[in-house]
């Protein structure tokens, strides 16, 4: 397909294919509290399709931006809502529900964990992408219900172990973290307690295309500004 119409102005074809390209489901929306989750779209691609295109972008925050606030922030109170999604957590232990004192909703049940984990604040955005390095110190446990005792909250376990009473979640968060960069798990004792994954933050496939709408209207508009856009 050519880059350009007849006159050498940029079609709206042309700008969905490029944009495609750049958020494909294939990783570029990716990752774990623990290990960084982030979203970016595939530069390589980008400087390509902007190159073809004949724009000059050095900064895609805009967009980003927009993404998280207008797409990311939603679809995670929404997966807290729906008890998750796409399919739905696991349900809560008998002996959780006599402590809790009733049976749902699922991970609500301050609302603290929820709000935190579908802030801006705990973005890092920059030109090119954007990331979660992890949670506050204050829902330090919501690692643990995303991961799972079978994940990330195995070390959390282990850290809550080796520090032992009076341990603090940023303390165990700390050294948590520590044993998961070391592999130091074979020297640890296992903890028999298991805590279903409960994931929450993550993307809906219909986000994708939400996403890749923000990113299409955005680039129309840097078209529209340098007089290269037609219809």
């Amino acid at each position: 397909m050519p880059a350009y119409s007849d006159n050498g102005r940029i079609t709206s074809g042309q700008i969905k294919l490029a944009v495609g390209n750049w958020l494909r489901a294939d990783g570029d929306i990716h990752g774990t509290i623990e290990l960084g989750w982030s979203i970016s779209p595939s530069i390589g691609l980008v400087a390509k399709d902007l190159n073809r295109l004949g724009l000059e972008l050095q900064s895609f925050k805009e967009p980003i931006t927009k993404s998280i606030k207008q797409v990311m922030m939603p679809s995670i109170r929404k997966n807290f809502r729906s008890g998750g999604r796409p399919d739905n957590w696991e349900p809560l232990a008998e002996y959780t529900i006599e402590v809790r004192g009733n049976s749902g909703p699922i991970l609500i049940r301050s609302g603290n964990l929820m709000r935190g984990a579908s802030s801006f604040g705990i973005w890092s955005v920059s030109d090119t992408s954007a990331a979660i390095k992890g949670l506050p110190s204050s829902i330090w446990y919501g690692a643990v219900h995303q991961a799972g005792t079978g994940g990330f909250g195995t070390y959390m376990s282990r850290a809550k172990a080796e520090i032992g009473h009076g341990a603090r979640g940023p303390e165990i968060l700390k050294l948590a973290y520590e044993m998961m960069d070391e592999r130091r798990s074979g020297a640890r004792g296992q903890h028999k307690t298991v805590i279903p994954q409960r994931q929450f933050i993550m993307y809906q496939e219909d986000d994708i295309d939400d996403i890749q709408e923000i990113f299409y209207r955005w680039l129309v508009e840097e078209t529209i500004k340098v007089g290269k856009f037609t219809r």
